[in-house]
């Protein structure tokens, strides 16, 4: 976690209030009732540092993390009886150990062929949509509608590493002309590449990149496009292919679906 997100944590902690107005239906404060099943166990649950989904707590405990997708893991798999073991690693880390059978819970994650050969996934409990943000003095990019018009331009796009940017991402990377104007960063280093002039623009939650702009004080520099958003759908909790039995995965999946109103997937 950077200094600047440290300092801000009061800051992101209230953008974590004001989306759990907007998530209110995706996690509800009241309990779920009901007898908890006692054969879950325990389970490892990776997480990084992801405001407002996802974030270290107030004592800088990376074992009792907090925000959005927390609160619904805590609530969904505690319905289940099940024990929440979190740890925080760099996310291409938490995505290998997921692959190789050595962590069995991820959040907040878009179903795709490829992780479902290697995981499991339960009902969606809320939706994601990634903007593309930029320096608010650059202005030669406002005519763009959506990520192809970058083919042909002169754009850097910055994204990070194995994260999931839909369909439309996938079949545009295919196109050498936009594929070259794709730069690679990890997490929060695309903030920096942006403000530095290394790249013209990055796709982020939007939340996300609004509680990291005012954690790292850079109000009224970096702002989201106006017109270009890429609707990722629904997204899931993931597990594991032996962290979690087909029943238990169908009581959590009735549980969720009681619970929100996002499509069903």
């Amino acid at each position: 976690m950077n200094r600047g997100l440290k300092r801000g944590l009061g800051s992101v902690l209230g953008v974590l209030m004001g989306v759990g107005l907007i998530l209110a239906t995706p996690v509800r404060a009241e309990t779920i009732t009901g007898q908890k099943d006692k054969s879950c166990g325990e389970l490892t649950v990776g997480w990084i540092d992801w405001p407002p989904y996802q974030m270290v707590g107030k004592d800088n405990d990376s074992s009792q993390p907090v925000g959005v997708d927390i609160q619904a893991a805590r609530k969904y798999l505690g319905a289940l009886g099940c024990d929440l073991k979190f740890v925080s690693k760099p996310w291409a880390r938490l995505l290998k150990a997921m692959e190789e059978g050595r962590l069995d819970v991820l959040l907040g994650m878009s179903k795709t062929d490829e992780r479902s050969k290697y995981a499991k996934f339960s009902s969606p409990y809320r939706n994601e949509t990634v903007w593309l943000f930029m320096r608010s003095n650059q202005h030669d990019f406002d005519h763009f509608t959506s990520l192809k018009d970058i083919i042909g331009t002169q754009f850097r796009l910055g994204v990070s590493r194995n994260a999931y940017y839909g369909d439309e991402y996938l079949k545009l990377i295919e196109d050498p002309k936009f594929k070259s104007r794709v730069f690679q960063a990890i997490g929060g280093e695309n903030f920096q590449m942006l403000i530095s002039d290394r790249v013209d623009g990055f796709l982020v939650d939007k939340e996300t990149g609004k509680a990291r702009i005012e954690a790292d004080g850079l109000q009224g520099q970096i702002v989201p496009h106006n017109n270009v958003k890429v609707d990722l759908g629904p997204v899931h909790i993931m597990f594991g292919k032996n962290s979690i039995s087909s029943g238990l995965l169908e009581k959590l999946n009735g549980i969720i679906k009681k619970e929100v109103e996002v499509p069903q997937s």
